[in-house]
């Protein structure tokens, strides 16, 4: 994850210069209640990648693009990963949502394991991805260059 490094710290670096907000780790017990709730209500494994990413940071929210944090943050908000996934789908769902734009949504799909690009309104696949880090690299990589 070399190249999410970099990425995740360029965004830090301007958040900071900018008096934002750098979300610290999520809580090792609110990650093992996540994986919990993944497993059981959302019937998935969280990806090593998104959990990396949680041990960093609880969730990115960051020029439109969000990547959800282990609970949801009340000030500034953000959004949960179980919250989300609540509100945009019922758990019988076809996708397991790990972010958002306003016109995209990314996600796992249950059925044939892609990570996926979707457009928000429809659900129709914009891209596909061959792993969790791949769509989030794109994803930080899209943040940073907006």
């Amino acid at each position: 994850m070399p190249e999410i490094d970099e990425l995740l710290q360029r965004i830090e670096a301007e958040k900071r210069e900018f008096d934002q907000e750098v979300r610290p780790p999520a809580a090792p017990a609110a990650i093992e209640r996540l994986r919990t709730h993944a497993r059981d209500s959302l019937r998935t494994e969280l990806p090593d990648g998104y959990v990396r990413l949680l041990q960093r940071a609880d969730g990115l929210d960051f020029n439109g693009y969000v990547i959800y944090a282990a609970t949801e943050q009340a000030k500034p908000y953000l959004a949960g990963l179980a919250e989300a996934n609540a509100r945009l789908a019922d758990p019988p769902a076809k996708y397991v949502f790990y972010g958002e734009t306003g016109n995209e949504l990314f996600a796992q799909d249950r059925e044939g394991g892609a990570w996926v690009r979707l457009d928000r309104p429809s659900l129709d696949v914009i891209e596909d991805f061959p792993s969790f880090e791949t769509m989030l690299e794109r994803v930080l990589h899209d943040a940073y260059e907006s």
